[in-house]
């Protein structure tokens, strides 16, 4: 299901889309020794008894996948981080919202590749759904930040082709901004 760590990212922060949260803040920051990970939202978030639930794969509830009774996402990073000696972390208050942290080494054999934040991230970007998306990069020491809110202001409609090419471009040079050694 997860090709990729950015596969996993983008699950998560659909979660956060799909829970009703209006403010979604992503937290990556990777050095040579550790790749942490954070996303925090102020969705709907879960009682103690669904937070529990929602770690077992064969749990759904039933709304976000109607035609199957599994939910992968979350046990899938938690296996990741486990089977990597990494952590993984939820927390949840119902009515308050839900973050997900973690951490993992990204030399780690058993890693799947990090893969192509950028394509992540402007699928995020565009992804239907009204709030704001806050993203804080931070590789090595070197570091950028972009919100939805502010690309809307300044773009306009995100998937008007042109502003999606301006996008692209824009996460792509800040994601080889922080790259450069």
């Amino acid at each position: 299901m997860h090709a990729t760590i950015c596969d996993m990212i983008t699950d998560l922060v659909q979660n956060s889309i799909e829970a009703r949260a209006t403010e979604i803040n992503l937290n990556v920051e990777e050095t040579d020794t550790n790749l942490s990970v954070v996303i925090t939202d102020n969705g709907k978030g879960m009682n103690a008894e669904t937070l529990e639930k929602a770690k077992d794969p064969f749990y759904s509830d039933g709304q976000k996948h109607k035609h199957r009774n599994v939910g992968l996402g979350l046990p899938f990073l938690f296996q990741t981080a486990e089977m990597t000696g990494g952590t993984a972390a939820i927390e949840s208050k119902e009515g308050s919202g839900t973050t997900v942290t973690f951490n993992v080494d990204p030399a780690h054999v058993d890693l799947p590749q990090f893969g192509n934040f950028t394509t992540a991230a402007v699928t995020l970007m565009t992804y239907g759904f009204e709030g704001n998306l806050k993203i804080e990069r931070n590789v090595n020491g070197k570091a950028y930040a972009v919100s939805k809110s502010e690309l809307t202001d300044v773009l306009g409609d995100l998937n008007d082709t042109d502003n999606l090419v301006l996008l692209k471009e824009f996460i792509a040079s800040q994601e080889e901004e922080v790259s450069t050694f």
